[in-house]
């Protein structure tokens, strides 16, 4: 999964909580002034309508939430400021005209729009917590100025609660979210280049096949196979290249050779660098044929398609039989014998151990023989 997805997702799981949140939040508010009614219908009403506008919200995000964060987020800001900033306005004008008693008539959504604010900076990234400094300035800032213009309001226990927590406890938390934020990413930083790097440990930094210890890592994935076979792959007098060439030519080589191995087999295997000039081809649960068609095919894309810096190269390939995952030891050394006959028989040949076990049967007996 690569780093947007990544993010993508993290941000899908807020919105959703933040939603779920918002729903369950507003809806206990309708429920408590319904059950004990204020003198203002908007008390009630209000939080209702917008538990009812979220669960709408949240219905529409769920069809489709990873192609519609933004539009849901810029949504819900709107909803938000629907519903907290009509009312702020409502009160402090009414106030201001005399008309009502503002720390009296004020309902008690103060805490809400801390929190809501909070919410938004909290579980969404950075680039909107302007949305959420948003919907406190449109709030807090003209309770605010309506009491600090009247100190006999202010100076009252609710006047106090809601310089508190409009004032000093809405600035706390404007400056350790953004805090917490910046922890968080880099510690998703952290993470995802632990895993990067934990890729790269696994990966020949040259050719970027596999090395001994991804090899490894294939193996302890697949240690359920049924049956496996391998192919040794040599080139054959590499060296002569490095001395020829150059040995960023034949760094070159090695990539190009890496690179047609490739394009041989699409089904299960596992293709690794095994040292110097020797790569490892391992095959999950191969047939007798394919082993055999697989081997040919790897011998062929290089003899017929001559290199365009060095020319012609060639290979030894050595074949294990097959047999099962636990026998993978075995059948490095089976390939390893079989490579070796190829190159001391001439190189430039493909050579299978089953074939060779006749031969190794008649070695053994003349040895035997001989003592």
């Amino acid at each position: 999964m690569n780093t947007t997805s990544h993010q993508k997702n993290i941000v899908k799981s807020a919105v959703y909580r933040l939603l779920i949140v918002s729903i369950f939040s507003y809806g206990f508010c309708a429920v408590f002034f319904n059950i004990y009614p204020t003198q203002f219908a908007i008390d009630s009403l209000q939080p209702a309508i917008t538990s009812l506008l979220c669960l709408l919200l949240l219905l529409y995000f769920h069809q489709k939430p990873l192609t519609r964060i933004r539009k849901t987020t810029n949504i819900y800001t709107a909803i938000t400021m629907l519903t907290f900033t009509p009312a702020t306005f409502y009160f402090t004008h009414g106030a201001w005209q005399g008309d009502i008693r503002f720390i009296e008539s004020y309902p008690p959504i103060s805490g809400m729009i801390v929190l809501t604010s909070t919410l938004v900076m909290l579980m969404l990234p950075k680039k909107y917590a302007k949305l959420a400094a948003l919907i406190w300035a449109l709030n807090a800032l003209p309770v605010l100025h309506y009491l600090f213009t009247h100190p006999e309001e202010l100076h009252t226990t609710r006047g106090y609660d809601l310089l508190f927590i409009f004032g000093p406890a809405s600035l706390l938390i404007f400056v350790i979210i953004p805090y917490q934020q910046s922890m968080r990413e880099q510690m998703e930083k952290i993470s995802y280049d632990l895993t990067r790097y934990k890729l790269h440990a696994d990966r020949d930094f040259l050719t970027d096949t596999l090395n001994r210890r991804g090899l490894d890592s294939w193996l302890t994935r697949n240690h359920q196979l049924e049956s496996m076979g391998l192919l040794l792959i040599d080139v054959d007098y590499f060296k002569n290249i490095n001395d020829r060439f150059g040995h960023s030519t034949g760094d070159h080589v090695l990539v190009e050779i890496a690179s047609r191995l490739r394009t041989v087999y699409h089904d299960n295997h596992c293709l690794a660098r095994w040292g110097g000039e020797e790569f490892i081809l391992v095959v999950a649960n191969p047939t007798p044929a394919t082993l055999n068609k697989l081997a040919a095919d790897c011998h062929m894309v290089f003899r017929h398609i001559p290199f365009r810096t060095v020319g012609k190269v060639t290979t030894s390939i050595g074949v294990s039989r097959i047999a099962g995952a636990q026998d993978f030891d075995q059948l490095i050394e089976e390939a390893d014998q079989a490579l070796y006959h190829a190159k001391e028989n001439g190189r430039d040949q493909v050579v299978m151990f089953s074939e060779m076990q006749p031969q190794l049967s008649e070695k053994m007996k003349r040895l035997m023989k001989l003592d």
